[in-house]
């Protein structure tokens, strides 16, 4: 097969795939694929909001202290290949088109049922296996519990970003039925790191879990926490009397990079000790997220990507958008059905001065003239022409922001310049 075809035959596969209630059909699939992420170390990261920027820093932080260092994630922005990364470095096509024919067989004549992030999943493990990586940074999916990734049978650490209300307008999840979802990466021996700024009862289930488990509990101390900078250039703040830096923008950036220092610091007392210091201020540092705040352009006008698309994310993005000194502010906004949209845009709306709303870049996409109802001045575009209204509305003075979801950001990518 080559890449064409390997592209092909992954898209065949739905997003979702059959529900699940169980890993017994994951487990089917490793089992005949032999099973190679038994032979891997793990760090395992659930969350709803912050998992990306914090794979990002762990992994970088491991690879520079000379660790060959896997990471996956999801879902893709630029190309697929880069939900599985060994040091930073996509997987290459040809590696990619070799392990789907590899396997392409086997998944035929098991599963035709299976999702496009299960397939996604077993060809990262069997890629990172065969490169030996020494640890692998683990993004968990849809959620931990039931995640195809919660496969594997241990991990060095446990990692649960900032937990909040995702899909509530459909599904009706409260907080501690997510929370006990995340809290299922959770395993017998195995560090738990709880990032700072979670609702009380997220904290204490998560402990209760990381205690009922025989799991240390780790959760970052803000009271040792001094932010010396925290504007549209970047965050510069103190931490147990060590200065970091974050290029990547945004208040909440610095809660990402408290729970991967404590992440690393875990791990180093745990076999990885030759992380150090510098190690880990240059891999904070150097993170960088596609279509996490991050900024395309600084002027004429300033541009810049976030993947926020539920309330807690649209709130960090309001509160960063409120401080930058640009006007007018202008957004490129698409949601998704099954979040609480009405929720989230309820956050941003009153610091926008234009909105500029489209649809069709994905199933289930909130009707755009609904959409831009939800502002004082929304206005409806398209793929096409959406980046092009805003900075034409920016001008040399303004910003524009792209935000709404994660799959906005790649349907613009594909679609216009920016």
């Amino acid at each position: 097969m080559d890449i064409y075809e390997t592209m092909n035959y992954l898209n065949s596969f739905s997003k979702l795939g059959k529900p699940v209630n169980n890993l017994l059909r994951f487990a089917r699939i490793m089992r005949a694929l032999g099973n190679p992420q038994e032979n891997l170390n793990f760090v395992h990261v659930a969350g709803t909001n912050g998992k990306g920027s914090t794979v990002r820093m762990i992994a970088g932080s491991l690879t520079k202290a000379g660790y060959r260092t896997g990471e996956f994630t999801s879902p893709y922005i630029y190309v697929y290949n880069d939900r599985i990364r060994i040091d930073g470095i996509n997987i290459s096509d040809m590696e990619l088109a070799e392990i789907v024919t590899q396997i392409k067989p086997i998944i035929d004549g098991l599963c035709t049922e299976c999702s496009q992030f299960e397939i996604t999943t077993a060809i990262a493990f069997i890629y990172f296996a065969a490169k030996k990586c020494d640890v692998v940074v683990l993004e968990a999916g849809m959620g931990g519990l039931l995640d195809c990734t919660n496969i594997i049978e241990k991990s060095c650490a446990s990692v649960i970003t900032s937990i909040s209300l995702d899909h509530t307008a459909i599904l009706g999840d409260t907080i501690d039925k997510i929370a006990h979802q995340k809290a299922g990466i959770i395993k017998e021996d195995c560090p738990v790191v709880l990032a700072p700024s979670q609702k009380r009862e997220v904290r204490a289930l998560i402990y209760r879990t990381a205690m009922q488990f025989n799991s240390l509990f780790v959760s970052p101390n803000t009271d040792r926490l001094k932010i010396g900078k925290c504007d549209y250039t970047g965050n510069k703040f103190t931490y147990k009397g060590l200065t970091y830096i974050t290029s990547m923008v945004g208040r909440h950036q610095i809660d990402n990079a408290l729970t991967a220092i404590e992440t690393l610091d875990v791990l180093k007392k745990n076999g990885f000790n030759r992380l150090s210091y510098v190690h880990i201020y240059e891999g904070v540092k150097s993170a960088q997220v596609p279509s996490r705040c991050q900024i395309i352009r600084e002027d004429k006008p300033f541009i810049m990507i976030d993947g926020a698309h539920n309330p807690d994310g649209m709130r960090a993005l309001a509160d960063f958008i409120r401080t930058v000194p640009k006007e007018p502010k202008v957004l490129v906004c698409g949601m998704m059905e099954d979040k609480d949209w009405e929720t989230a845009i309820g956050y941003i709306s009153r610091y926008i001065d234009r909105a500029v709303c489209l649809d069709g870049f994905a199933p289930r996409t909130v009707f755009a003239p609904k959409l831009a109802e939800m502002f004082r001045d929304g206005e409806v575009s398209n793929l096409h022409n959406a980046i092009s209204r805003a900075v034409t509305i920016a001008g040399t003075e303004g910003m524009v922001v792209v935000a709404g979801s994660l799959y906005l950001a790649s349907a613009l990518h594909t679609h216009s310049k920016m």
